[in-house]
């Protein structure tokens, strides 16, 4: 009877998660098109490309974790000893990516996997954005693996 009930359980539960999500689809495209603006961002700046455009995107108080080390993400990023260390290349590639955004849609998080095709190296990154006082989606905490 328990093992019964337990694999009831565990269909029931699979069959609930796997089923698609009901809610407001503007809501979701939303989602996906923010998901897509702030790869395009991280992956920007990962490769190396001039970040001037996306610097108002970053917010004065953002900070990098990486080695070991709290910096902040304008020294690392104005410093091309720390930024060589920190860029992936232009051959870094997205393989994995997750946002994830509260209700109240202020803030996202976003865990980004990345390899680089060169040396097949793969880092992890896992990044909180908020929306600034400009309105913009900006960078708050960054920490890479």
């Amino acid at each position: 009877m328990k093992r019964t009930a337990l694999i009831l359980v565990v269909l029931f539960s699979s069959i609930m998660f796997s089923l698609p999500l009901i809610g407001d689809d503007n809501k979701n495209e939303k989602s996906s098109e923010l998901g897509e603006q702030l790869v395009l961002m991280v992956t920007s700046i990962l490769q190396g490309k001039d970040y001037a455009e996306f610097k108002e995107n970053i917010s004065p108080e953002a900070y990098l974790i990486y080695n070991n080390t709290y910096e902040s993400i304008f020294e690392v990023l104005e410093n091309s000893s720390k930024k060589e260390i920190f860029i992936d290349g232009k051959k870094a590639e997205v393989g994995y990516v997750h946002l994830w955004m509260p209700d109240d849609q202020k803030t996202a998080y976003l865990v980004l996997g990345t390899k680089n095709s060169d040396n097949g190296k793969t880092s992890w990154h896992s990044i909180l954005f908020k929306i600034g006082e400009n309105q913009k989606w900006q960078i708050l905490n960054w920490h890479k693996s």
